[in-house]
């Protein structure tokens, strides 16, 4: 039974070790959310509002993406950006 435990618990980082990091910031090179194609499993990091994520997260970032505004705003706020790249990703695998 223990090493069943283990070895699910192995499983587990094994797949969270494979998942993507997703930076959300209006950076040169990002690229548009309408078109990213969201990996089934990834962590999604969002920066403050106004300043973004710091230049050690968009290195760890595998992929930058940012949300498409009208107007001159650079930002949102964080939790209207976490709900925006939330339901884009869920939206792909509906």
């Amino acid at each position: 039974m223990a090493l069943a435990a283990v070895d699910a618990a192995d499983a587990r980082v094994r797949e969270l070790e494979a998942a993507r990091v997703i930076a959300l910031d209006i950076i040169p090179g990002a690229v548009p959310i309408e078109g990213y194609a969201f990996p089934k499993r990834c962590l999604m990091l969002f920066g403050a509002e106004g300043p973004g994520l710091s230049e050690k997260a968009l290195e760890l970032a595998d992929d930058v993406v940012y949300i498409s505004q009208f107007g001159s705003v650079r930002s949102i706020n964080a939790g209207a950006a976490a709900a925006v790249a939330m339901h884009a990703w869920i939206a792909q695998r509906a």
